[in-house]
């Protein structure tokens, strides 16, 4: 079966709560049937959201609820752009520095190992401090 589009531009949003994350990685699963993509792929995209969201709330919004935590999916057949955005605190710069390694776990006080997994998982990733928040794209090819 072919899908009938060729390009998807889908924006969801939760509060900064973690137990709005499952919500999420559901409507996340959902938009990967319909664009039928992979099993593989699909648990790679929402392993990779998971991750950057659940950062987003321990880590920008230090477990605040009542904040945005943006998730923007854009789709065409060749590629899956996944935008994670929020307005908390700045991801310091060696969590999103272009080493794709796993962190050395004696070298990690607490946590750490998210952006390692999205490293090791997206082709592509880049972080954007702007006027409207903070923004780490991330990019699977498809074919």
């Amino acid at each position: 079966m072919e899908t009938r589009y060729q390009h998807y531009d889908i924006r969801l949003s939760i509060d900064s709560r973690l137990e709005q994350v499952r919500v999420l990685s559901g409507a996340l699963r959902g938009i990967g049937k319909e664009l039928e993509l992979s099993d593989d792929q699909l648990g790679q995209l929402e392993l990779m959201m998971v991750e950057a969201v659940n950062n987003v709330i321990e880590h920008a919004y230090e477990m605040r609820g009542g904040n945005d935590v943006r998730v923007r999916v854009e789709y065409t057949p060749e590629v899956i752009h996944l935008v994670i955005s929020d307005s908390g605190r700045t991801m310091p710069d060696t969590l999103h520095s272009e080493a794709r390694d796993m962190p050395d776990p004696e070298a990690l006080p607490e946590g750490g190992w998210g952006m390692g997994l999205i490293h090791l998982l997206a082709d592509s990733i880049r972080y954007i401090r702007d006027a409207k928040g903070n923004h780490l794209h991330v990019s699977k090819q498809l074919v």
